[in-house]
This record gives C-alpha cells, sequence and structure tokens, in this order.
C-alpha cells in the first residue's frame, strides 16, 4: 500500500465513528498535518509495565451519525531484549476496518518502533513495514518523512484490556440473540431434555447466526445452552442447527469465548467449505469439522496457544462470549 493510500485511510478513520460513551472534549491536535476532526475523548492512563505498552483512541462521529465513534487499539510487548510484537485493531463506523499483528525491534534511544505490520483490510491481506514512536501525548505511526500521521494516546494496559471488552461486548451485544426462542424450542436435543414450556421459557441460551460453510444461500446458527442440566465444571452444549432448528452437530465440554478463522474474499469462494471452531475447553481447542459434524467432546480436540488466537486478529474473529 502506497503512502498515499495510508494517509487517505488514516483520514477516513478520523472522520467516521463507532458507538461508544457520549462525553466528549475540544478536538485533539494532530502533529505535521491540518486535519478536521470531530471532537475526542481521551481515555488517559499510565503505562503500568516496562515492556508493555498500551494505547486506545476514541473520536466521534459527526453529530449527525448520533452517539457514535471510531475506536483504534495498540499493544506493544517487548521480548529478548529490542524484539516487540503486537496487535492494533482500527474500527471506524460502519465499516470492518482493519485488524493485525505487528513485529519488530524496540530503539529505545529513539522511542521508536519500527515494524511489520500484518493486517486484515476489507477482506484482504496487506504487509507494510511501519514506525511507531512513543511521545508525551502516546504513540504515533509516522509517515516515510518521520511526520506523525495519528497519535493514539497511552493508557494503562489495564484500562486497555476494560475498553477492548467493551468495545467487543457492544458489537457481541448487537448480534447473539438471547430472547427469541422459535429455533430453540425447534431443537430435538433440547425437547429430549423434558423440559417444560416454562422451563423453555426461562433457559438461559445465547444463538449467533453465521455462514459455517462459506455458503451465503444457507444459514446456520451457533446455539450455546447454559443449564446445569447440560453443564458440567467442564463447560456446555454447544449445537449447530439450521434455520430450522434442526441439528447439523452437537459439541460437549464447551466454554467460551469462541472464534472463527477470518473472513476473507479468497475464504470465500471455498463454497462448501466448513470452517473450524475455536473454543475453550481447559486450553483453546480447534473443532475441525466433516461435512458440518464438528467433535462430540471439545476437550479431545487439538489444543491451539492462546497467543496464537490473540496475537493474530488478522486470522482469527472474536464471534461469540459471555455477556455483562
Amino acid at each position: 500500500m502506497t503512502e498515499r493510500r495510508i494517509i487517505t485511510f488514516l483520514f477516513m478513520i478520523a472522520l467516521i465513528g463507532c458507538k461508544g460513551d457520549p462525553k466528549t472534549k475540544a478536538p485533539a491536535e494532530t502533529q505535521g498535518a491540518e486535519i478536521s476532526s470531530p471532537p475526542e475523548e481521551t481515555i488517559g492512563g499510565e503505562v503500568t509495565g516496562s515492556r508493555d505498552f498500551c494505547y486506545v483512541r476514541k473520536s466521534a462521529a459527526p453529530s449527525t451519525m448520533g452517539e457514535a465513534y471510531n475506536y483504534d487499539f495498540i499493544r506493544f510487548r517487548l521480548n529478548d531484549g529490542d524484539k516487540v510484537e503486537g496487535t492494533f485493531l482500527s474500527s471506524p463506523y460502519g465499516t470492518d476496518g482493519s485488524r493485525g499483528s505487528i513485529s519488530g525491534i524496540y530503539q529505545e534511544d529513539q522511542k521508536r518502533f519500527k515494524t511489520t505490520t500484518t493486517y486484515l483490510a476489507e477482506g484482504e491481506y496487506y504487509e507494510e513495514q511501519r514506525d511507531y514512536e512513543i511521545g508525551a501525548e502516546g504513540v504515533s505511526l509516522l509517515d516515510d518523512s518521520g511526520k506523525p500521521i495519528i497519535t493514539v494516546p497511552v493508557v494503562s494496559c489495564e484500562k486497555y484490556t476494560v475498553e477492548m471488552r467493551a468495545y467487543q461486548q457492544g458489537i457481541l451485544k448487537k448480534k447473539v440473540n438471547t430472547t427469541d426462542r422459535s429455533r430453540l424450542k425447534q431443537v430435538k436435543e433440547v425437547n429430549d431434555f423434558g423440559y417444560t414450556q416454562q422451563q423453555l421459557d426461562n433457559l438461559r441460551f445465547m444463538e449467533l447466526e453465521i455462514d459455517l460453510d462459506n455458503d451465503y444461500t444457507t444459514r446456520e446458527y451457533l446455539l450455546y445452552i447454559m443449564d446445569p442440566m447440560v453443564c458440567g465444571s467442564g463447560g456446555c452444549n454447544l449445537l449447530i442447527i439450521d434455520e430450522n432448528g434442526k441439528t447439523l452437530s452437537n459439541t460437549t465440554v464447551v466454554k467460551l469465548p469462541i472464534y472463527l478463522p477470518a473472513t476473507t474474499i479468497e475464504g470465500m469462494k471455498s463454497k462448501g467449505s466448513w470452517k473450524p471452531l475455536y473454543v475453550w475447553s481447559q486450553g483453546f481447542r480447534k473443532l475441525d469439522s466433516e461435512d458440518g459434524k464438528y467433535p462430540s467432546n471439545a476437550s479431545m480436540a487439538t489444543e491451539v496457544p492462546q497467543e496464537e488466537l490473540e496475537g493474530h486478529p488478522e486470522n482469527y474473529q472474536l464471534v461469540l462470549d459471555y455477556l455483562e
């Protein structure tokens, strides 16, 4: 991607918003360029560890969009001296934004991260060389001449975790169904447990419509049932059902969160190819599908390092988690 495309993309981020806290303050100044940006709230804090660097930026959309915001998240971690790894997420209102992983070195004398950034944007992968500089206001992404393009304020890493959690919860609450029981009541496995009508009306569950087979002419749903009758210390039942409540797969010993591979344009060409699921069951486990059938016991599936899922947001997406 050319410098012009980077600047244009980041300029668009400043003009579009994402759902968030309505409180704002005066517009933030951007060094090296005159950019007209909406009011911005800086989520302030202190860096809590010398080897962890966390940054969050929230900017309000124009008032015509209501209480809408963009978010920018950047996190670096120093390993083995000057080696740095990290992640970033840029979420403009109304778009998929971009997210990816960062690797490189930290030049302490210049307070600069020199990195290779791999990210997913609009369904395609990109790789770029990016330099970030630590300043009094936060961390700045630099252009080829070393001038700041955008600055993301520093926060404590505890605050970063809280804000990321709130951001993810906001997305999940818009997508996850916890009240419409029309499909739930059609599921044979659920009815076989012998629930009364009143019990079904009060059964705790989460249902998410999702494309698992790379075929948008069909509909699949994750149905996660949370009830003592089907849950134990190891987890609960995760069912894959169709739009009529027919069970396609039933997996036990599952806890949340659940991840899927990131959606890409290339992946969408594999019609009928079922995606793996990544669930928590005494560690993260990869559930591979055979014609829509996933393993019956998640704890027996292949274990996947947590760092792989959380450290490469360009490759994985969080699709289901406990709601607060």
